[in-house]
């Protein structure tokens, strides 16, 4: 597991330097059959300077959607992003035109998609689709584009990367077409990447050299990184924080290592209960009762309270919000049963 950088540091300590990334009361819905629903509730969350957030969470729980409401990517048809600030650095996104926003997508974030056949275009050259990159946002010419797409194929290891320069996607195997969308995202050298299930559809050998060579890059380079999954393996390997999202909203986050050493709300539990590990019996896997709640029918108290153990009467009325479990304020979880509330004054709110 990954030591957090600055993780000795409160939330009152964290200085505008440190903080690239900085989310607020982010809610995006989408219109069904005519109504609005909320696939992510108001969640706030901030990302440092070289550091990796790791969002977990089950299929539907609204980690892609997240990532896509911060580059601005949501379809505006049906969907509706609202937020009390998306700041990167000067930036506030939440203002910035769909012009503007291109600006900033590919320059200053960049995104690796799940799967990269059907992100990169099947007709043209690989080569071709990192240098169109630079051509778009850092105005080189053909020669110096070609020049630096080549360098950046060499630098995430692509074999052969000058002979391979001119062949397309299909030619390449599924670990070698993520590692050419990651030389799309380190074109511009960005601030963030934003990387979406990067090694889900990926053999074990494969996925741990990828995860190795985002460690590496971000290293090198000084990025940031959001890595979505919903694999606590893939997470204790590369993350420094942890946020762990369940129906649209965050119900834990804190320093990889303290998740792993105190995961606290029960949701959290359920996961790393599910991971397989050689100290336990391998015959019974556990598994988590239920589903995750569909946007249209979100309870009113606790979204995961229909799966709970420890449910409580309160958790079927009123919905928890994150609280700080530590001196440090670094480790919040929302869970009626697990948080620092005031349960008798809440309590009386909720049956007033």
């Amino acid at each position: 597991m990954h030591t957090m950088p600055n993780s000795t540091q409160s939330r009152e300590s964290d200085t505008d330097t440190d903080i690239i990334l900085d989310v607020r009361k982010l809610r995006t819905s989408f219109r069904i059959t005519g109504e609005w629903h909320a696939a992510v509730r108001d969640i706030s969350f901030t990302l440092r300077r070289n550091e990796t957030l790791a969002l977990v969470g089950e299929s539907g729980c609204g980690k892609s959607v997240t990532a896509l409401s911060v580059l601005g990517l949501v379809p505006l048809q049906n969907g509706r992003v609202e937020a009390e600030r998306i700041q990167l650095g000067e930036h506030n996104l939440q203002g910035l035109s769909e012009e503007e926003m291109r600006e900033i997508r590919g320059n200053r974030i960049s995104m690796i998609f799940q799967e990269p056949m059907t992100a990169l275009n099947p007709v043209l050259p690989i080569g071709h689709q990192v240098a169109e990159t630079l051509l778009y946002h850092r105005k080189m010419n053909k020669k110096e584009a070609n020049k630096t797409a080549l360098e950046l194929l060499d630098k995430v290891k692509i074999p052969s990367a000058s002979s391979r320069f001119k062949e397309y996607p299909h030619q390449f195997s599924g670990g070698m077409r993520q590692r050419v969308m990651i030389a799309m995202a380190l074109a511009c050298k960005p601030d963030i990447i934003l990387a979406d299930e990067p090694t889900t559809a990926l053999d074990v050998t494969t996925q741990s050299q990828i995860l190795a060579l985002l460690n590496e890059l971000k290293q090198d380079s000084g990025m940031s990184l959001i890595f979505i999954t919903h694999n606590l393996g893939v997470v204790a390997s590369i993350a420094d924080r942890v946020a762990v999202m369940y129906a649209g909203k965050i119900v834990e986050i804190t320093d990889v290592n303290s998740l792993f050493a105190q995961p606290t709300h029960p949701y959290t539990e359920a996961l790393m209960l599910s991971i397989p590990r050689s100290d336990r019996d391998i015959k019974t896997l556990h598994s988590i009762s239920g589903q995750v709640p569909p946007i249209g029918r979100m309870p009113d108290g606790c979204s995961f309270a229909a799966r709970c153990g420890l449910e409580q009467p309160i958790c079927r009325k009123l919905d928890p919000t994150l609280q700080p479990i530590d001196v440090g304020l670094t480790h919040e979880v929302a869970c009626w049963v697990r948080g620092d509330y005031n349960l008798t004054t809440i309590e009386e709110r909720a049956n007033g």
